[in-house]
């Protein structure tokens, strides 16, 4: 726990850090004209720098964005003014700071020996304590860069869209835009097949007024006009932000999706930030649209931004907090029933056998099920099982979202369940129930053999975040999709990842001390930064053409999986089928 005078110095440092935000120059400027420039600065920042340079405007903006959206009168902020700019750009530097240190503060608060904080000779410090949580921030931008590239790695069209693009008047339908179209819906299919996208596009699901399918029907369409203006903008140098009256947003998704007013409206509500979103005290990171706070305001898309945010999850978040029954009794089965298709689907693409919501209340009522048993059969061993639990809560967006893994619904729980497993699996009942498992046909090559067991958490985010001290290890959906993709089948190459993942992690991960002014102090914060990318190596088994001789050499030479008891290995389970029950043997 943070000591008293540890914890006195913290809360004062962010009063000052609140003070210092609610006194930035911008902040008194009109809402309308601040959104205006700051959202015209990203968009140039992200068309001339790209998008990775300017994850800390972005920061920024979503600290911001409540005066944005306000309709706060003050002096009229001016896009030609190079005195505005370089204020605005201040402002959002400091805002950039502020949302990493907020950060900070939340894991200080609510997880002990977290963050580590000293406060010497008028200057601050904030390093990382806990290992997990550079390694989350790395694992996470790791899994979306390599998950790019493997989904558009058929994707050639980018040149073809800018020389269409390139000579056409902005806004209106020529046969060039015609044809540009369809590659553009190309790319924006390819984007949510990426996204967090559980649900069945098909999904009549009730959100709130609207279902799942007409939200990403709209969502689609606004994903294609945010490619459109940010391909338009390569193509012709013309980049800036997009002001659309509601109207006519109304208008054309009715005209192009045949969608009432009233429930576009209801779609919008949920995807805009305003300022009822602010009075409801929703996140506006969860957000890539704002709406201007005057009556009818208009709504501001930075392309570049809606073209790289992951909305579906952000409307989910939404959703979560807004209508907390609306997500509990519509959406959350649903995830995480799909969670568990998907990834039983990515294990069984690679040759394992996979049992999913298996119940184990014929042995014990108070068991949990488990929720997906993969088996692997091993020629010269017998079989290796992977028992996993599988927790998805929603992607978290910021550090408050984060935390609730520590909720005793959420992954917490699994482990929890994980131990109630173990103690299971090694009573006689356990042991029957393995053996019960194993596929009908029995082993290819042995009636005794060993089955080896390992419990594996895997997650829709979280990688073992705040839970360094567990023994059980922990991997998200996309990292493990990517590995079992590499592995060809190969248990080895799984197995060695799984247990010397955090170690290369933290190899690999670079990062940074970030220091800023805070009045008289100097404040710096420990940052992941540019890291170089960790890819796994491309395993050789199932596909490999001398795997079948290496077997049959095992075969003739007269071995056998019992002499893996020569070097004894941990958690191991002997089923022996010779002796006519399914009575297991020594552990």
């Amino acid at each position: 726990m943070m000591d008293r005078e540890l914890k006195r110095q913290v809360q004062d440092f962010e009063r000052q850090l609140d003070a210092a935000l609610d006194a930035l120059p911008s902040r008194g400027w009109s809402g309308a004209s601040a959104l205006r420039l700051a959202s015209e600065l990203y968009e140039i920042g992200a068309f001339t720098k790209g998008i990775d340079e300017v994850g800390y405007i972005d920061r920024g903006y979503s600290i911001l964005a409540n005066r944005f959206v306000s309709g706060a009168d003050g002096a009229a902020a001016d896009v030609e003014s190079e005195t505005d700019v370089r204020q605005m750009m201040e402002d959002l530097l400091f805002a950039s700071h502020y949302y990493m240190i907020r950060e900070y503060l939340y894991y200080s608060y609510n997880v002990p020996g977290s963050m580590s904080w000293s406060f010497r000779d008028g200057r601050v410090e904030i390093r990382f304590a806990d290992k997990s949580i550079p390694r989350q921030f790395f694992t996470v931008h790791n899994d979306q860069l390599l998950g790019s590239k493997h989904h558009f790695c058929d994707f050639n069209h980018s040149k073809e869209i800018l020389r269409l693009l390139k000579d056409e008047p902005e806004g209106v339908v020529t046969s060039n835009l015609e044809t540009a179209k369809p590659l553009m819906c190309e790319e924006a299919d390819l984007k949510l097949a990426a996204y967090f996208s559980l649900i069945s596009p098909e999904s009549q699901i009730d959100l709130g007024g609207y279902t799942y399918e007409q939200f990403l029907s709209v969502y689609r369409m606004l994903l294609v006009k945010a490619l459109y203006h940010r391909n338009f903008a390569r193509a012709q140098h013309a980049v800036g932000a997009v002001y659309m009256p509601e109207t006519d947003l109304l208008h054309g998704i009715e005209e192009d999706l045949g969608i009432g007013a009233d429930t576009a409206r209801k779609i919008l509500k949920d995807m805009v930030y305003d300022c009822d979103a602010t009075a409801g005290r929703v996140d506006a990171s969860y957000f890539s649209l704002m709406r201007e706070g005057e009556l009818d305001g208009r709504v501001v898309m930075r392309p570049h931004h809606f073209a790289i945010a992951e909305g579906l999850v952000n409307v989910l978040r939404v959703i979560a907090q807004r209508r907390p029954n609306t997500f509990l009794e519509q959406v959350s089965n649903e995830i995480g029933s799909a969670f568990v298709r998907r990834v039983k689907s990515a294990w069984e693409a690679e040759g394992f056998i996979c049992h999913s919501e298996v119940s184990l209340r014929e042995f014990d009522a108070s068991l949990p099920d488990i929720d997906l048993l993969v088996i692997s059969v091993e020629p010269t061993l017998g079989y290796m099982m992977f028992v996993c639990e599988l927790k998805c809560p929603v992607p978290p967006r910021w550090a408050k979202d984060q935390l609730k893994v520590l909720n005793k619904d959420s992954v917490s729980k699994a482990f929890r369940q994980v131990e109630v497993l173990k103690r299971f699996i090694q009573t006689e009942d356990g042991m029957r129930f393995i053996s019960r498992m194993l596929p009908k046909e029995g082993h290819p090559h042995f009636k005794g053999f060993v089955v080896g067991i390992e419990h594996l958490i895997i997650t829709s985010d979280n990688a073992g975040m705040f839970f360094g001290a567990e023994s059980t290890r922990v991997i998200n959906f996309r990292t493990l999709e990517r590995l079992l993709r590499r592995s060809d089948g190969d248990l080895a190459l799984i197995q060695h990842v799984l247990r010397t993942y955090a170690e290369h992690a933290d190899e690999a991960l670079v990062t940074k001390m970030i220091e800023f002014q805070l009045g008289s102090l100097s404040v710096a914060y420990e940052a992941v930064t540019v890291s170089p990318l960790l890819e796994f190596p491309q395993g050789h088994w199932r596909s490999d053409p001398e795997r079948k001789a290496m077997i049959d050499a095992f075969l003739a030479d007269g071995m056998h999986p019992f002499d893996v008891f020569k070097h004894r290995l941990p958690d191991l389970v002997v089923l022996d089928h010779s002796r006519g029950d399914d009575k297991g043997g020594g552990d």
